[in-house]
């Protein structure tokens, strides 16, 4: 693994996302030391290599020979290394892992069965949009107990999956026209084909008019609004206040999003 690391873009690592800043910032904030939080720092990016593999096979049908190789090797690797962070606790981490990680899967499993467009969209689908993210959980419990505050630690998670919710809706009404070429329905995307199912995909103006005008960007806006609400109670309740204003500021751009979707383009 050290041999290959390098020739990795830091994306592999999650080091270009803000999530993989947040359990750092979160555990900041709850009093954690420094030397604990670069540990965790460094486990994360070493773990997040197993679902970056993941997702380009998923997006892009294939990925480096190199990590097909330790993909596995990384995940063994991070959970080793939670364990030895808090050894009393190891087991425990191990059963976290296997629950969130089972989550993961499931959204992975319903992402795909909806890529055809076969498949409706359920409430359940749509709420649980973030559980694609949910392996990154454990890491909150472990925060929780560095904090000495393990009660914190499932609902930060909690709050921090729906957050997730959230933030899948609205990447997916922004890359509608993307999703679209690739074949990939999402839930905007579903509903604006099954009022227009006649719309040109290809055609970015028509697309939008059908994503508009069907009232699917306005559904995928409120639904991300009550998912950034739903996540700051829950983040506030858990006394995760990184978390909460994290929500509270993405909350405010869903709805600022939605009041430009109805103003008239003149007015704009």
């Amino acid at each position: 693994m050290a041999a290959e690391v390098d020739r990795f873009p830091s994306a592999v690592f999650g080091l270009d996302s803000g999530f993989f800043h947040l359990p750092a910032a979160q555990a900041r904030a709850w009093g954690v030391g420094d030397r604990e939080i670069e540990g965790l720092r460094d486990l994360l990016a070493i773990g997040h290599l197993h679902f970056a593999f993941h997702d380009l096979v998923i997006d892009e049908g294939h990925a480096p020979a190199a990590m097909c190789v330790i993909a596995d090797t990384s995940l063994l690797v991070y959970l080793d290394g939670l364990a030895a962070l808090s050894p009393d606790s190891g087991d425990r981490y191990r059963s976290l892992h296997d629950r969130y990680y089972r989550d993961y899967a499931a959204a992975i499993g319903r992402d795909l069965a909806h890529r055809d467009g076969s498949r409706p969209y359920t409430v359940e689908d749509v709420i649980g949009l973030g559980d694609k993210a949910a392996p990154g959980m454990t890491a909150l419990h472990v925060v929780a107990d560095l904090a000495s505050v393990p009660e914190r630690g499932e609902p930060t998670a909690r709050a921090l999956l729906r957050l997730c919710t959230g933030l899948q809706l609205l990447d997916d009404l922004q890359d509608a026209a993307e999703d679209a070429a690739s074949g990939n329905t999402t839930w905007p995307l579903a509903s604006a084909l099954l009022a227009y199912p006649d719309v040109d995909v290809t055609d970015a103006d028509d697309l939008r008019a059908a994503l508009v005008g069907s009232g699917a960007a306005r559904a995928c806006l409120n639904v991300a609004e009550w998912a950034f609400g739903d996540a700051f109670a829950q983040a506030g309740a858990a006394d995760a206040g990184v978390l909460a204003q994290l929500a509270d500021v993405w909350r405010q751009r869903a709805v600022d999003q939605r009041a430009a979707l109805l103003t008239p383009i003149g007015q704009r």
